[in-house]
């Protein structure tokens, strides 16, 4: 199984945290009490999981603090797999609170490069549908209309304020305005109760065609309030 999660920085007691888990960790092979080779690597980290073909323990510790890596247990989380890890194996790797990496997964290895920072912005990877609670936190929420700029390689989706007393007209002149500025003006829908009514948005085709996005690829989202950018993700940029 291979793909992509976003792990993110934290701190803890003035210290860099870093602390994920899921299902996901569970389905490549990371289950509770597994030993993994946690390695610095330029611009990011590896996980490596040590469940057969490896040396005795002490040569395994041995080698993995000449690369200046440390060998760590998943813990168990609630009900499932957890990675944690805080203090002198992140400053190593120069991890620093704040900071936010795009992890590529596969069965026995996770490997997290950082992703450019932005210190107004949120990070996640994401498909056409966007979709979740995030959305709502950043001001789209179901009804609210937005209007979506579309170039090669980025679509800038921007929050548009609703008069609800002008309804009509307010709708009318962001009509206008879109079209003024060949700009797509688009809603943010509502899924069934049966999941929560959480907000979601379907990028249209010809939105992903000017764009230069696939349908099925996934995506970059930096995202602040009232603002969603989504672009490519280039993976020899980040250093996989």
């Amino acid at each position: 199984m291979n793909g992509l999660h976003i792990i993110n920085v934290t701190s803890c007691v003035n210290k860099a945290r870093l602390k994920f888990d899921g299902e996901w960790l569970k389905s490549i092979g990371f289950l509770p009490d597994m030993l993994v080779q946690f390695l610095p690597e330029p611009n990011g980290i590896s996980f490596v999981l040590c469940d057969e073909n490896i040396p005795k323990y002490s040569v395994l510790s041995q080698l993995t603090r000449a690369k200046s890596g440390m060998l760590l247990q998943v813990s168990l989380t609630r009900t499932t797999s957890g990675i944690h890890l805080s203090g002198a194996g992140l400053k190593h790797a120069n991890l620093n609170p704040g900071d936010s990496l795009l992890a590529r997964y596969e069965y026995g290895l996770i490997r997290a490069r950082k992703l450019p920072k932005d210190s107004n912005s949120t990070a996640r990877v994401v498909t056409s549908r966007l979709y979740g609670k995030w959305l709502a936190a950043t001001g789209f929420v179901p009804s609210a209309c937005f209007t979506a700029a579309c170039e090669p390689g980025l679509i800038t989706c921007r929050l548009q304020e609703c008069d609800p007393v002008r309804v009509r007209e307010r709708t009318l002149e962001l009509v206008r305005f879109a079209r003024a500025n060949k700009l797509d003006l688009l809603q943010v829908q509502k899924d069934t109760p049966a999941h929560s009514h959480a907000p979601y948005i379907d990028m249209p085709p010809h939105c992903l065609d000017s764009a230069g996005f696939a349908p099925d690829e996934f995506l970059l989202a930096m995202y602040s309030e009232g603002l969603i950018k989504l672009q490519k993700l280039d993976f020899s940029a980040l250093g996989f």
